[in-house]
């Protein structure tokens, strides 16, 4: 009982505790209405795969044996210490501003009187309150959320790409090898090519290690229980951007979202399909994350143009303070981007695939982003963010 017990903090450290702690130590380049709760986790959480996926690919090209030793003893240290700064970023903010959340993520803030009637605020941009309607529809959406979360749990499905997928976070729990054993036989092979950039086994291998959990139980237990309220937070920021006039619609959204998920598998390929019975697959992720996650930063950007053509200079300030009006005008420019590059990453960790896919649909949409923000730097920005893209590409290649 008290193994299970630690075993369960240990979860709640590395799966909560360490991507809060990151994304709040990150979340200061994001403009202040962007630093909520949920995107800062979102933030840690792709900072947290970044490093990792530069911990682990030098790792196992690297070393011969006790390779998967290594990337844990570096990731560990690394994502600890970056923790730690976010713990001692979060202290001092507290101390320094006062004993509120607030000081943390300014973009929970509620719009009051003042900012209602402002002329030089922007109050769509900060949250309203929600009626009793509103808090009911929120309601019934995340019992939806818990009932993915269970089922997911208690019928997980099995499918022939676990005889390999989850076989490699496996071997690398238990053989100490990253991608050097073959799965189907557990014969020595040579570095796997097609599948071993996409270290999302290894992370999850990774996670099973430093709880020590079984990395099948990490698999099928653990990893939809984080990546289902994952993804519903990245479609909650998406719907805060689309129903931001209206945002008493955005349960609504989500009701409607969660419905699609849950009555999606009209055949084995959708991505509904992938959402909740292979949740812990690099391709699922890449679908259901990776994309959608894309889809939020250009709607993030789309909504930065509109409110620049709408407001002129003065909408690039959050608030009425000069210095933060200036923070705003340097960090909003650049932080999508940044954000954007951090998702490329992370969709290589998935799969090669996503490379691939991703890098399209961020030339589809920064070609409707040139034609609404009418600025070609966004040009620039796209080439940019793409760079860690063209360096896996670079690997794999010379793989």
């Amino acid at each position: 009982m008290a193994t299970a017990f630690l075993a369960i903090l240990k979860l709640i450290l590395w799966l909560l505790i360490v991507p809060m702690g990151i994304g709040i130590l990150c979340n200061g380049i994001l403009p202040l209405v962007r630093r909520t709760i949920g995107i800062t986790f979102l933030l840690g959480y792709l900072v947290y795969f970044a490093v990792f996926e530069v911990i682990a690919i030098p790792c196992m090209l690297h070393y011969v044996y006790n390779a998967f030793s290594y990337c844990c003893r570096y990731s560990m240290w690394a994502l600890t210490i970056l923790t730690a700064f976010g713990v001692l970023k979060s202290v001092q903010m507290l101390k320094h501003e006062g004993m509120s959340y607030l000081s943390l993520f300014p973009g929970e803030t509620h719009a009051t009187a003042h900012e209602l009637l402002s002329p030089r605020s922007d109050p769509r941009m900060l949250k309203m309150s929600y009626s009793l309607e509103s808090k009911i529809y929120w309601g019934v959406f995340f019992a939806l959320v818990v009932f993915q979360m269970v089922m997911a749990v208690v019928m997980s499905s099995f499918d022939g790409d676990d005889a390999y997928y989850v076989v490699e976070s496996l071997l690398a729990q238990q053989a100490d090898a990253m991608n050097t054993i073959l799965p189907y036989t557990g014969t020595t092979t040579i570095l796997d090519k097609r599948h071993a950039l996409a270290v999302i086994t290894m992370w999850i291998a990774f996670i099973a290690r430093m709880s020590d959990i079984h990395a099948t139980i990490v698999s099928h237990s653990v990893i939809p229980l984080i990546v289902i309220p994952l993804v519903y937070l990245v479609y909650v920021e998406i719907g805060r951007v689309l129903f931001r006039r209206r945002q008493e619609i955005i349960p609504v959204f989500m009701i409607i979202v969660s419905a699609l998920m849950i009555f999606g598998n009209v055949s084995i390929y959708t991505p509904a399909t992938f959402f909740l019975t292979r949740t812990w697959q690099g391709k699922a992720l890449v679908s259901n994350l990776v994309f959608p996650l894309i889809l939020w930063v250009f709607l993030w950007m789309l909504e930065d143009a509109k409110r620049t053509n709408i407001f002129g200079k003065i909408a690039e300030a959050e608030t009425e303070s000069y210095a933060e009006f200036k923070e705003a005008n340097r960090l909003r420019r650049m932080s999508p981007w940044i954000v954007l590059g951090l998702i490329n990453m992370f969709s290589g960790i998935c799969t090669t695939m996503g490379i691939v896919f991703g890098g399209g649909l961020i030339a589809l949409l920064t070609l409707v982003l040139l034609i609404f923000a009418r600025n070609f730097r966004v040009i620039l920005g796209a080439i940019c963010c793409v760079i860690p893209s063209a360096i896996y590409l670079l690997i794999y290649l010379k793989l």
